[in-house]
C-alpha cells in the first residue's frame, strides 16, 4: 500500500518522538486498518531499525497484563545486551483490540482495569512504547481507563481515504429489467431507425429527441456514459427546438448523472441546476425531489457534505408531502452517508435504521439491503469489521432472495473487504473471486474491474507482488477499455507500487510517470499529488536527490494551490533537508 504526504508526515513525527526519548514516552497508533496498520510499521521500521531496536509485544485475550509483558523484557539477556550495545530501544504493542475483550466479573475490560492500576509503574520502563490501537479500543479506553490516557499519552490517528457515496436517483423506465443483449439489441434498433429516417431525409423531430434520448439512457444503464453523452447532447439540441420542456428536464438530469460518472461534479452540478430551473417551470415537484437527491450525491461527490445533507432535507420534506416512501428512504439512506463522511457515525446509524424501518414498512426488499450494506460500512469505518460482516451478510441473503445478482456481487465484495481489513488475507480473496464470478456473469465490467483491482491489493499484502501484477494488468485492461481514466490511474499506480515491491524500481517509475501524465489530462489535482509523492519516493530510493527535490517542489506547488497546510509543511520539511544538496 502507498502511503500519502499526510501519512509519511505523522510517521516522522512518530520517528522524531523514537529517536528524541530517553524515558518512558507512551503514544497510541490510532488505525483501523490492518493494511494501513502494516505499511506505516514497515515505513517506521526502514527509518529507524539501524539505530533503535524494535520488541514487538503481542496482547491477546490471554495476555491483558502489558506492564508484565514490558517487564519481561527488560529482564531478558537480549535486551541487557542491547543497553550494553548503546543502542536505542522502542516497545511496539499489538493486539491491544483483542486484549480488552476480555471482561472481569463486573464486566469492564481487564487490559484497561490493570492499564489504570499500573500506570505508575510504567515509569520503570525507560522507553518509549508505541501501542498499535483501532477507534473502538480507543473510546473504551476513554470511558474505563481515562486515568491511564490522561497520564502521559499521545495519540497519531492514521485513516484511509474512503469513498463512500449513495448513488445517483436514475430512473431507467421500460429498461430497468433488461439484460446486457436486450439493450444491445434496442441501441442497435433506436440505431438503425435514427439512421434509416437521415437516409430517407425524413424529419421527425419528437421521434429523433426521444430515440437518441433512450439510446443516451441505454448507454448510461450499460455503463457507458461518454458514448451516453453524445446522444443526450443530440436529444437535447432537438428537445430545445421543439420546446418539449419535461423531456428537456430529463434530458438535463441524465446528463448531470452521465457527468457526475465521468467524475466532472462541475458539469454535473450545472445540469442538474438546469434541471431544477424546467421543473419550476413544470411544477414537477416529484421530478424536482429526485432532482435534489442528485445534487445532494453531487456535493457530497465533491466533499461538500453539509450542502449534500441541505439537499437531502429539502428532498426529504418533498417526498414527505408526495407519500413518497421510497423517495424518503432514499433521502434518510443519503442523510446517512453524508454523516459518516462528517464522522458522525452514531447519527449516520440513526438515518440508516429509520430507511431500513421505511423499507420494511413497504416491503422495499432491495432498499432493506441497500440499507444494511451502508450499516455495514458505517461499522467499518468505526473499526468494528464483525458487524460490519454481520450486516453485509444481511444484504448478501437478501439479494439473494430477490435474484438481485448485482446486489449480490456488491455484497460478496463488501464482506471482502471487510475481511480485508481484518487482514484475515484468504478469506478476502475467496468472497472477492465469488464477487469477481457473478461480475462476470452479469458483464459487469466496472465491478469486475474493482475486484480484480482489490485482489491485487490483497496480494500486494500478502507479499506477492507477481500475482498482484496479474491482477492489476487485468483491470488496467478493463479501465482502457472503457475509458476510465480514473480507473486507470489508479491502477497504473498499484502496479508501480507492486514493481516497487519487486525491486523493479525503474518500471515502478514508468508506470508512476504513466499514471502521474492521467492526472494532469483530467485535471485531478489530489491523484496529480499522489502520483507526484510515489515518483519522488522512487527517485529517493533510487538517490537521484534532484529530481526528488524537482518533484517535491511540484508538490509544494500544489499543495499551495489546492490550499492543503499539512501538505504544505511536510513538502517544505523534505526540502529543508534536501537543501544544498549536489547530486
Amino acid at each position: 500500500m502507498e502511503l500519502d504526504p499526510s501519512h509519511l508526515m505523522k510517521i516522522e513525527e512518530i520517528v522524531t518522538l523514537l529517536n528524541l526519548s530517553d524515558d518512558c514516552t507512551i503514544a497510541f497508533v490510532r488505525c483501523n486498518e490492518p493494511i494501513l496498520c502494516n505499511a506505516i510499521y514497515k515505513e517506521i521500521f526502514e527509518w529507524v531499525h539501524s539505530r533503535i531496536h524494535i520488541y514487538n509485544i503481542e496482547m491477546n485475550e490471554e495476555s491483558t497484563n502489558l506492564f508484565l509483558l514490558l517487564e519481561e523484557i527488560t529482564e531478558s539477556d537480549s535486551y541487557n545486551l542491547k543497553i550494553n550495545e548503546n543502542k536505542k530501544i522502542a516497545f511496539f504493542v499489538f493486539g491491544i483490540d483483542e486484549a480488552v475483550r476480555k471482561k472481569n466479573v463486573n464486566g469492564k475490560s481487564e487490559a484497561l482495569l490493570l492499564l489504570n492500576m499500573m500506570r505508575e509503574k510504567f515509569l520503570e520502563i525507560k522507553h518509549p512504547i508505541l501501542i498499535w490501537i483501532n477507534s473502538v479500543s480507543l473510546n473504551l479506553i476513554l470511558e474505563e481507563a481515562q486515568d491511564f490516557f490522561s497520564w502521559r499519552t499521545t495519540i497519531f490517528e492514521f485513516d484511509m481515504k474512503k469513498e463512500l457515496t449513495p448513488s445517483p436517483m436514475l430512473e431507467y423506465g421500460d429498461f430497468d429489467n433488461l439484460n446486457k443483449k436486450e439493450l444491445e439489441k434496442l441501441v442497435n434498433y433506436y440505431s438503425h431507425l435514427i439512421e434509416e429516417f437521415k437516409e430517407k431525409g425524413i424529419e421527425d423531430p419528437y421521434k429523433s429527441a426521444y430515440w437518441n434520448y433512450n439510446l443516451g439512457t441505454i448507454k448510461l444503464l450499460l455503463n457507458f456514459p461518454k458514448k451516453a453523452l453524445q446522444y443526450l447532447k443530440a436529444a437535447l439540441s432537438i428537445s430545445l427546438r421543439i420546446n418539449d420542456k419535461r423531456l428537456t428536464e430529463n434530458i438535463y438530469r441524465k446528463l448531470g448523472v452521465a457527468y457526475y460518472y465521468l467524475e466532472n461534479m462541475k458539469q454535473a452540478i450545472e445540469y442538474l441546476e438546469k434541471a431544477l430551473e424546467v421543473s419550476a417551470e413544470t411544477r414537477d415537484q416529484e421530478g424536482k425531489g429526485k432532482i435534489l437527491m442528485n445534487l445532494g450525491i453531487v456535493c457530497g461527490r465533491s466533499g461538500h457534505f453539509k450542502k449534500a445533507i441541505e439537499y437531502y432535507e429539502e428532498a426529504l420534506k418533498i417526498f414527505k408531502e408526495f407519500g413518497d416512501k421510497h423517495g424518503e428512504g432514499n433521502a434518510l439512506g443519503s442523510m446517512g452517508v453524508a454523516y459518516v463522511h462528517l464522522g458522525d457515525l452514531r447519527k449516520a446509524i440513526e438515518f440508516y435504521e429509520k430507511a431500513l424501518k421505511i423499507s420494511r414498512e413497504i416491503g422495499d426488499r432491495k432498499g432493506e439491503g441497500d440499507t444494511f450494506g451502508n450499516m455495514g460500512n458505517a461499522f467499518s469505518q468505526l473499526g468494528d469489521q464483525r458487524k460490519a460482516i454481520e450486516f453485509h451478510e444481511h444484504e448478501l441473503r437478501i439479494s439473494k432472495e430477490i435474484g438481485d445478482m448485482l446486489r449480490e456481487e456488491i455484497s460478496l465484495g463488501n464482506i471482502a473487504n471487510a475481511y480485508h481489513l481484518l487482514g484475515e488475507y484468504r478469506k478476502a480473496i475467496e468472497y472477492n473471486s465469488q464477487a469477481l464470478k457473478i461480475a462476470r456473469e452479469i458483464e459487469d465490467r466496472r465491478g469486475e474491474a474493482n475486484h480484480l483491482g482489490n485482489l491485487g491489493s490483497i496480494y500486494i499484502h500478502l507479499q506477492e507482488p507477481r500475482k498482484a501484477i496479474e491482477y492489476y494488468d487485468q483491470s488496467l485492461k478493463i479501465s482502457r477499455e472503457l475509458e476510465d481514466k480514473y480507473r486507470e490511474c489508479s491502477d497504473l499506480r498499484n502496479l508501480g507500487a507492486a514493481y516497487s515491491l519487486l525491486g523493479d524500481l525503474r518500471k515502478a517509475i514508468e508506470l508512476y510517470k504513466q499514471a502521474l501524465k492521467i492526472s494532469k489530462e483530467i485535471e485531478d489535482k489530489q491523484r496529480e499529488e499522489n502520483n507526484l509523492g510515489t515518483l519522488d519516493y522512487a527517485y529517493s530510493q533510487l538517490g537521484y536527490k534532484k529530481k526528488a527535490i524537482e518533484l517535491l517542489k511540484e508538490s509544494l506547488a500544489i499543495g499551495k494551490e489546492i490550499e492543503d497546510s499539512k501538505l504544505i509543511s511536510f513538502c517544505e520539511q523534505k526540502l529543508k533537508e534536501l537543501e544544498g544538496f549536489d547530486e
